[in-house]
């Protein structure tokens, strides 16, 4: 009889799951396991805080129920590193006859050579991997000359010509005939988060109802309205797809059906949302083609001499919310609180930090990945070093944000200062922009740099790399 072992990585749902599915399909008969490996040495190492492990400890016992209901059991196992864990799957596979292993593709350069070793090591066990993390394999979006694009807008149209071409899913559960089994029990990843996650789906079903009520209310306005951190304008998607609760098949499937056309025929202010996804697919195909940025270097060798100031107490000052600069303090107490940060205010955040105070990127990343419960190497560092001006595509070194005119544009009556920034609300609106032009309240700080200084510093910084 046929025992087939799922392996579940970041795609911690059932519906639309290749894996899942292919796992399921044929051979009714068959044994079907799952399991769910840590590496907590290796994770600690990449920066991961207790909002990601927590968030995916609450995704896992949900998985585990549905799972249940399915008749198969999902193991918890906690291990150490990678190693540990081909070398664990090597000796389950073997002490109970696995004759099949189903996996998703994973694309940091770790995870790419972890799986590469055990499908060598795994003799007598068949090794299934699926495309599921992505819309397109990574290697099928190239340029004429067969390399892997560096800049997003030519990618973006070679992804749709090609997409036009693809049969993209999602792929439907086999139903399965098997009695339920009672969920398994495991020692917990995290026993708690640092922030508060209450606001986030935790199950399949509640993240479904993420995407419809996005489509339906807010999809058709998401361009005008995507860049006002006051107001509910963004998909919020992000932590689902990051952790698998929800395919980006599913997301582009659902806008399809309520549009009634295909995604390249979506009006503009629709497209916009789309265009967020093609970057979440530029940003992994990038991690295929050029393996460094998944250790840590910059895209453009040259800004790695960069002078990085790394001033502790502007450093801390910046991670606390005291920067005196009120977007980007509402910014970081956003994050501390939630888990969570509004798009445009990452942006604003982190040109801050690597420009105006001359920040090394990869602390601001390091950051963000302890904090965010969306926390993504591929999106994560194509973020940062797009800000920093060090990244494929990046912003030119010499455009700084000027995080009060940022926040005057997109926060135009202080709203989302007002909520972050207490201290705050005793001034009119249009003073919290900047309320070191007026009077600083009792209980806020001053600015920690000159805004205006701060950029020229920067941008003569960055022009002496080319000198």
């Amino acid at each position: 009889m046929q025992h087939r072992l799922i392996w579940f990585r970041d795609d911690l749902r059932i519906d639309d799951n290749a894996a899942v599915t292919a796992a399921l399909t044929g051979e009714p008969e068959a044994r079907v396991s799952a399991v769910f490996l840590t590496a907590d040495a290796e994770w600690a190492g990449f920066g991961y805080g207790r909002n990601r492990l927590y968030y995916t400890e609450c995704l896992l016992r949900a998985l585990s129920q549905r799972l249940a209901e399915h008749g198969i059991s999902l193991q918890v196992v906690r291990l150490s590193t990678y190693a540990a864990q081909v070398q664990w799957l090597i000796a389950y596979c073997q002490n109970e006859h696995v004759t099949d292993l189903y996996l998703n593709q994973e694309y940091q350069v770790n995870e790419r050579q972890r799986d590469i070793a055990l499908s060598s090591a795994l003799t007598a066990t068949h090794v299934h991997q699926f495309l599921d993390r992505l819309v397109l394999q990574p290697g099928q979006v190239l340029t004429g000359e067969g390399r892997y694009y560096a800049v997003f807008t030519p990618f973006k149209r070679r992804w749709i010509e090609t997409l036009k071409h693809e049969h993209c899913g999602p792929y439907a559960l086999p139903k399965t005939q098997r009695a339920r089994v009672e969920a398994s029990d495991w020692e917990p990843l995290a026993a708690s988060s640092e922030s508060d996650l209450s606001d986030f789906a935790m199950t399949e079903a509640d993240a479904h109802h993420c995407v419809e009520e996005f489509i339906e209310h807010r999809l058709l306005n998401y361009n005008s309205h995507r860049n006002n951190p006051a107001i509910p304008g963004t998909s919020r998607l992000s932590p689902y797809l990051a952790r698998g609760l929800l395919s980006p098949r599913q997301c582009i499937k659902a806008a399809e059906r309520a549009l009634n056309k295909p995604i390249w025929d979506f009006p503009d202010n629709a497209f916009a949302w789309v265009n967020e996804l093609i970057w979440r697919e530029f940003y992994h195909h990038l991690l295929v083609g050029f393996p460094r940025l998944s250790k840590g270097r910059a895209f453009k060798p040259e800004t790695e001499a960069v002078a990085w100031r790394n001033q502790a107490d502007e450093i801390q000052a910046w991670e606390e919310g005291r920067t005196g600069i009120p977007i980007v303090d509402a910014g970081m107490r956003e994050l501390r609180a939630t888990g969570w940060m509004h798009n445009r205010v990452r942006m604003i955040v982190a040109q801050f930090l690597t420009k105006n105070l001359l920040v090394d990127w990869r602390i601001g990343e390091r950051h963000f990945m302890r904090y965010l419960i969306d926390s993504d190497l591929a999106a994560n560092n194509g973020g940062w070093q797009w800000s920093a001006s060090t990244g494929t595509d990046a912003a030119p070194y010499f455009r700084v944000f000027n995080p009060v005119s940022q926040s005057e544009a997109h926060d135009a009556e202080a709203a989302y200062i007002g909520h972050w920034i207490p201290e705050l609300l005793d001034l009119p609106a249009k003073k919290r922009h900047a309320p070191w032009l007026t009077q600083i309240p009792k209980g806020y700080s001053p600015p920690i740099v000159d805004l205006k200084t701060s950029r020229q510093r920067a941008i003569d910084t960055y022009k002496d790399l080319s000198q």
